[in-house]
């Protein structure tokens, strides 16, 4: 066929498919997972909330949870294991605190204990550099402590870190006015404390 102008004939374009429907469905698609996820993370802190057990008791409190434990303890036990430098008193009534988190059989713990003492900063430091032992490393003033494989600055006057893996001890000095502040640091596994 031929036309009568000597042109080809024109075909129609194809159809269009509206491109907002696909936005729209993919919009849809996305907002309803969004939902479904809020739904559920409800659902799984309702079920966290409604079977948690909280015990306090004065400065102690104690959360178990189906997904672990938590415990922080403000009290006079002695919980680091690092030797206390003789003469040295506690630094105030609840100058113990501890803090354990735990799952399962796998366990976190954070110890500390302060202790202050009248006596000269290197009479404290000789005692400790004679006590802790070699695992011990010695640190200058405003020097890093490694714990659990990060490097913390600090800003004692001499610091003595045992860091081995999953258990780190450390024992702070402090030069103040009225004497030496003593800090004793554990911190790691629950197991290897």
């Amino acid at each position: 066929m031929s036309s009568a102008s000597g042109r080809p004939p024109t075909v129609p374009p194809p159809a269009r498919r509206d491109s907002t429907t696909a936005i729209w469905w993919i919009l849809g698609i996305v907002g309803g997972g969004i939902v479904v996820m809020v739904f559920l993370a409800l659902m799984v802190a309702g079920y966290v909330a409604g079977h948690s057990h909280i015990d306090s008791e004065g400065k102690n409190v104690d959360i178990q949870t189906p997904v672990g434990e938590l415990k922080v303890n403000q009290n006079s036990n002695r919980a680091s294991g690092l030797p206390v430098y003789p003469g040295a008193t506690a630094s105030s009534k609840d100058s113990h605190a501890n803090v354990e988190l735990s799952s399962g059989d796998a366990g976190l713990g954070v110890f500390v204990e302060n202790y202050s003492t009248t006596d000269p900063l290197d009479k404290v430091a000789a005692w400790y550099a004679q006590h802790l032992g070699p695992s011990f490393s010695r640190g200058k003033k405003g020097g890093e402590v490694k714990v659990q494989g990060m490097e913390i600055t600090t800003d004692s006057d001499v610091t003595f870190n045992d860091n081995h893996g999953e258990s780190t001890r450390t024992v702070s000095l402090t030069q103040k006015d009225s004497g030496v502040e003593i800090t004793l640091v554990r911190t790691g596994k629950r197991e290897a404390q």
